[in-house]
């Protein structure tokens, strides 16, 4: 197509038109419009600056068909919402190595505060016991209650949590037990079942 602008008024003069095509196949393939993970994320960012607010890949999904008239898949619709995330809060990797300025004995006089990395100066686990929950302790009663809670993310692993109770003690997975049983030989271990 050959085109001149007509006295600067905005309009066009088309002076001549090649009705063939000669674009490449795969233009006409790939002719849909497409969202990257990036651009979906800068867009729904606003929406994870609240931190208790459920917003799901789903909804993601649902928005960006409502806003910019496109279909994503639910990875592509994740992975946007793990950039946002990133952009407003930082890496794992980024608070993890702000710890140790965090857990410091200094902070907490007579605490027990432990920052285990690999080799590799990695994270690998933070074990805290704070003072007065060791002053508590020879006050309750001889039962400590394990729980372990699987972590999602990046790192994966397991939250575990060890407390003293006063009151009925449930036990709901047999493997907390069975792991007790196994680390501690010589001493009496019970399970109260409900």
């Amino acid at each position: 197509m050959k085109a001149s602008n007509i006295n600067k008024s905005g309009m066009f003069r088309i002076r001549a038109f090649n009705t063939d095509h000669t674009c490449p196949l795969k233009d006409k393939v790939y002719s849909q419009k497409h969202a990257t993970s990036k651009l979906i994320g800068g867009i729904v960012k606003p929406k994870l600056v609240d931190h208790k607010r459920k917003y799901t890949p789903y909804d993601i999904r649902s928005d960006v068909k409502i806003y910019l008239r496109v279909d994503v898949n639910y990875s592509l619709a994740w992975r946007a919402k793990e950039n946002a995330l990133i952009s407003l809060r930082g890496t794992t990797t980024a608070s993890h190595n702000k710890l140790p300025a965090y857990m410091m004995n200094i902070t907490y006089p007579g605490s027990h505060i432990r920052l285990k990395k690999t080799d590799k100066n990695e994270f690998l686990y933070l074990f805290v016991a704070l003072n007065n929950c060791i002053q508590d302790f020879n006050r309750c009663r001889p039962v400590i209650v394990v729980d372990g809670s699987h972590l999602r993310g990046s790192y994966n692993g397991t939250f575990v949590a060890a407390s003293t109770m006063d009151g009925a003690v449930s036990d709901r997975n047999e493997s907390i037990i069975k792991a007790v049983t196994k680390m501690y030989k010589n001493v009496p271990h019970y399970a109260y079942l409900q």
